[in-house]
């Protein structure tokens, strides 16, 4: 039930981000639209996110209660992975500054699209090292106005990544819970796993995109 909640979720973003994207309205005006609908939506996805986890954890200690009751140990581990499922759902801005501690060397996971403007401190030295020749050209070619507008558009794509990468990981989350109780197809823990991983990746998309950027780098292949 709660994956069907979530990809419902996931499909009114897509469509909704769509309309934006390609809504005829001047620039400034559409790009501060769109803005304000990634903070929104990520908003809404955040707190239906946490009382998700909260039910599940509500569950799973009412499970931890029954069987304290009946003496049996059988399904306690059904227990541990809906509590801990409920931490990563409760807890998703926690776990993704763990995993890009981790991968990345950086020290929080941050969201370019928060409080209804786009936040220029987040991922400032990545989205300089993505970003940078290319405004350079734009800002040659056309002008100064022509080249923020171009990394503002970026920004604003990120954000309707990380929109997407929020849900995926709840989606994941889920399947840890469906696995744990048997009512999962996938039939083991590996695919809601890495779903989760996809997702923090998704998330963490600069940071991603400069590590790709590095590794052609040192295969020989330049932008």
């Amino acid at each position: 039930m709660y994956e069907r909640v979530i990809k419902s979720i996931l499909l009114s973003v897509l469509v909704l981000a769509s309309s934006y994207v390609f809504a005829d309205a001047p620039i400034d005006d559409s790009t501060s639209a769109r803005v304000e609908l990634i903070t929104a939506i990520l908003t809404a996805i955040k707190i239906t996110g946490f009382m998700i986890g909260l039910g599940v954890l509500i569950v799973s200690l009412y499970k931890m209660k029954l069987i304290g009751e009946s003496g049996h140990k059988n399904g306690i581990s059904v227990v541990y992975i809906g509590v801990l499922t409920s931490m990563f759902m409760m807890n998703t801005d926690a776990w993704f500054s763990v995993f890009t501690s981790t991968f990345f060397d950086s020290d929080e996971i941050c969201y370019v699209i928060a409080q209804n403007k786009i936040d220029e401190n987040c991922f400032r030295d990545e989205m300089s090292g993505v970003t940078g020749d290319l405004k350079e050209r734009i800002k040659k070619q056309s002008s100064e106005s022509a080249a923020t507008a171009f990394v503002d558009n970026v920004k604003v794509i990120i954000g309707m990544f990380q929109i997407i990468g929020f849900t995926y990981f709840l989606v994941g989350a889920n399947g840890l819970v469906q696995v744990a109780n048997g009512s999962s197809r996938d039939g083991g823990y590996g695919k809601p796993i890495i779903t989760m991983i996809a997702a923090a990746l998704i998330v963490d998309i600069p940071h991603t995109a400069q590590m790709a950027i590095n590794t052609l780098e040192q295969i020989g292949v330049n932008f």
